[in-house]
């Protein structure tokens, strides 16, 4: 299985020597990693931002997938790609971007839980119906000295009611709104790669 763990535009890839994807011609590759220590992975990627994507291949790319992450302070995130009958989907914009809404697992919470509240308070809509996951997204960024590994857990939901949307402003979000999927796609120029992963697994 491959595994891509965004940074703002830029991604780390983990995958087999074999796969296509190391056909890119803007991608940089190391190989043969899975036995090598990786915690020099994280500063080098942020400190060469000539490189657009970086190659980790490996003949067991589960291993290599998980080695990779224990050199990052990991959380758990929750959100929801959210429809109506229209055939609409729920975005955001926030600090100056078109996102889905997500938020942090708190101790205690199951992720669907999350993933729910965090929709809630992001967009003010109250009667959500959960349904299946869609995929789990991964993006690092660097806080308080830290490097953060970010997996976020993302749902279908469906709004039956089609609540009008409230954005929550506390949390910088200064748009809530319903989108026609036939409009969609002229968003998703002004998104982050990881939420055009995520319509990639419904379309």
């Amino acid at each position: 299985m491959t595994h891509r763990i965004f940074f703002e535009k830029r991604s780390i890839i983990v995958c087999s020597p074999e796969d296509k994807c190391l056909q890119d011609p803007n991608g940089t590759i190391l190989y043969n990693r899975e036995d090598s220590n990786l915690d020099d992975i994280p500063d080098m990627f942020e400190s060469h931002l000539n490189i657009t994507n970086l190659y980790i291949t490996s003949g067991d790319t589960e291993k290599t997938y998980k080695n990779l992450c224990s050199c990052f302070t990991q959380i758990n995130a929750g959100g929801g790609l959210v429809s109506n009958s229209h055939g609409e989907y729920l975005l955001i914009y926030r600090n100056g971007v078109w996102d889905l809404p997500k938020g942090k697992q708190e101790d205690g919470e199951d992720i669907k839980e999350t993933a729910v509240r965090e929709v809630k308070e992001e967009c003010g809509v109250a009667q959500l119906s959960l349904g299946d996951l869609i995929c789990i997204t991964d993006h690092t960024y660097h806080r308080e000295g830290e490097f953060m590994l970010k997996h976020t857990h993302w749902f279908k939901m469906s709004d039956s009611i089609e609540e009008k949307p409230v954005p929550q402003t506390e949390e910088n979000i200064s748009n809530a709104i319903w989108i026609p999927e036939k409009s969609i796609k002229k968003y998703l120029e002004d998104t982050y790669p990881s939420i055009t992963e995520v319509f990639s697994h419904i379309w």
